[in-house]
């Protein structure tokens, strides 16, 4: 059991090797930079907000999925926002987030679904916001 545990360790420290990316702003996705502007733009409504580091391999493999829904016509009402680690870790501590990639659904201020890691669908994403609209 602890070899499980350890292994499992290692896999998650491991998982997201620093290598500098680049991400470009995405047309519908604000990038949200204060802790003030992130508290004003979930006090009402349905947001999504993705936390992540661009240096982070999953992450990036997880942003089609979220660039997917934030450009969606039918999630039109939906506000999407972007918490990059290292420039805002005070927004990242203040919400509680210990792994990368991070995507959390909120209803008026009240956080609702949060998916952990990589892998997640952009129609599995889609469908828990329009169940909020």
């Amino acid at each position: 059991m602890k070899n499980i545990l350890f292994v499992l360790s290692l896999l998650m420290l491991f998982s997201c090797k620093k290598e500098e990316v680049q991400s470009e702003p995405i047309e519908g996705l604000q990038v949200i930079n204060s802790l003030n502007q992130f508290n004003a733009e979930l006090e009402s409504g349905v947001a999504m907000v993705f936390f992540h580091a661009t240096w982070c391999s999953v992450c990036q493999a997880q942003r089609p999925a979220i660039i997917d829904v934030a450009q969606d016509t039918e999630l039109s009402d939906v506000y999407f926002g972007e918490v990059e680690y290292e420039d805002y870790p005070a927004i990242v501590e203040a919400q509680n987030v210990e792994g990368f990639p991070s995507i959390i659904i909120y209803n008026d201020g009240i956080e609702v679904e949060r998916f952990l890691g990589g892998g997640h669908t952009a129609s599995t994403i889609k469908s828990i916001l329009l169940s909020l609209l």
